[in-house]
């Protein structure tokens, strides 16, 4: 009788944990290896936002954007978390058929190196005294947000949020978390972030499907002039 051909058998538990260490060991090398060729032990340094003055200035001057004049800049403060409110009006005629001609934005950027983002939407929801409804994603580039309707006392907004980070965005710091936990293995620096609420006006009874193309392309255009200015 011909004997079976012995199937493969599973690696052994001890051999994946040493595959994890080794790649743990190349991924920490990745970071160290660097600052040691400079004299440089990374671990002697804490590591820091290189970008904290560039987000310093953004909270005091706001953020320029093409296409659109900024006609109110203001600091705010929301529990205890200072926002850069702008208002804005387009600096061409209204084009037919476009629904939004002016909308605010309210900008958090990260404070101090150690700050991290906590879901400061809570906080502004709940001063405004917004009623949400029609909870969606809305996809703006390399950024993913959060797209909904608010209304409060006196009026109705379409409204969008995300955390900007160098090279994207998403509502939730999980995704920063991650990206800032690359960025100190491999560079030694931590990720900035800025927190971005943009509210568009509506009709009371308005269709948030018909604000969504408008939303989509200032999305875009907020995050890129962010990248450019106070991220870069």
């Amino acid at each position: 009788m011909t004997s079976q051909p012995a199937l493969p058998r599973s690696l052994p538990s001890r051999w994946v944990n040493l595959v994890l260490v080794v790649v743990l060991s190349l991924l920490a090398a990745v970071a160290i290896v660097p600052g040691y060729l400079n004299g440089q032990w990374p671990w002697t340094t804490t590591p820091q936002v290189a970008q904290i003055d560039q987000l310093r200035s953004l909270q005091t001057e706001g953020l320029a954007l093409p296409g659109w004049r900024q006609t109110v800049t203001e600091r705010i403060d929301i529990n205890r978390q200072t926002w850069t409110l702008a208002e804005y009006q387009a600096a061409s005629p209204a084009v037919q058929g476009t629904p939004v001609q002016q909308f605010a934005l309210l900008l958090h950027p990260q404070p101090w190196h150690s700050n991290q983002p906590q879901l400061e939407w809570i906080d502004l929801a709940g001063a405004q005294n917004w009623q949400v409804e029609g909870r969606r994603r809305l996809q703006a580039g390399a950024v993913n947000a959060r797209f909904f309707r608010a209304w409060g006392d006196r009026q109705s907004f379409a409204v969008v949020q995300w955390y900007a980070l160098p090279g994207g965005g998403h509502p939730s710091p999980s995704h920063w978390f991650w990206a800032n936990q690359w960025s100190q293995l491999t560079r030694r620096t931590l990720t900035p972030w800025v927190a971005v609420s943009l509210l568009l006006p509506m009709e009371p009874l308005g269709a948030i499907a018909d604000y969504q193309p408008t939303a989509t392309d200032l999305t875009d255009l907020i995050q890129q002039q962010l990248e450019a200015t106070a991220l870069q």
